[in-house]
């Protein structure tokens, strides 16, 4: 009987520590990604965003949506992924034909942040977003939001947040003549200035 017991006890713990193990195991939540650009006037072309350098994401020409609150841009849709550490973008500044590239971090408690967002805006009835941004002044940065898909557009019911603001990039080497007819349409439309 009592090895019964001892047996009991030890498997109970065992148990335990499995339990424990996985749930501290970082979890795969359904997101989009969404790539912002500008702000207005500042158009960009981000050629590449890369998450924790395993997923990336494209993204293209973009020309606003950087300055707003949350930031808006073109959106990816992706399968599940675990909470990502760290971003690494390039782009092109149309306005000031510079190249940039960042790394930045994302903050250390995003999937401690993603398990609560997660059960306080559940997928039933929220689509989730990680924004990242880029502007033609070299700025970058990171919100997540949850957007009500069942509340009938009412957006009092969206929950957005930034992760990390003003984050500033480097300028790096690059050979601008590659962008010039596309510099070059958005002066004849108006969305910017002559840079040259």
């Amino acid at each position: 009987m009592r090895n019964n017991i001892t047996a009991r006890v030890a498997f109970s713990f065992l148990l335990l520590i499995l339990v424990t193990a996985c749930s501290s195991e970082p979890r795969e939540y359904d997101f989009a990604v969404s790539v912002a650009g500008g702000p207005e006037g500042w158009p960009v072309w981000v050629k590449q965003v890369e998450f924790d350098g395993a997923w990336t994401v494209g993204a293209g020409s973009l020309g606003g949506g950087f300055d707003q609150r949350p930031p808006g841009g073109k959106v990816s849709i992706i399968y599940p992924k675990k909470a990502p550490r760290s971003v690494y973008a390039q782009w092109f500044s149309y306005r000031t034909q510079t190249f940039y590239e960042v790394t930045f971090s994302l903050p250390e408690d995003l999937d401690d942040k993603l398990r609560k967002w997660y059960r306080d805006y559940p997928l039933d009835d929220y689509n989730h977003t990680l924004i990242v941004g880029f502007s033609g002044k070299g700025e970058a940065l990171a919100w997540w939001k949850a957007f009500c898909s069942t509340c009938n557009y009412d957006r009092s019911h969206d929950f957005h947040t930034p992760l990390i603001e003003n984050v500033q990039a480097e300028v790096v080497e690059g050979d601008p003549s590659g962008y010039r007819l596309q510099t070059q349409e958005l002066i004849d439309e108006g969305s910017m200035p002559s840079p040259w």
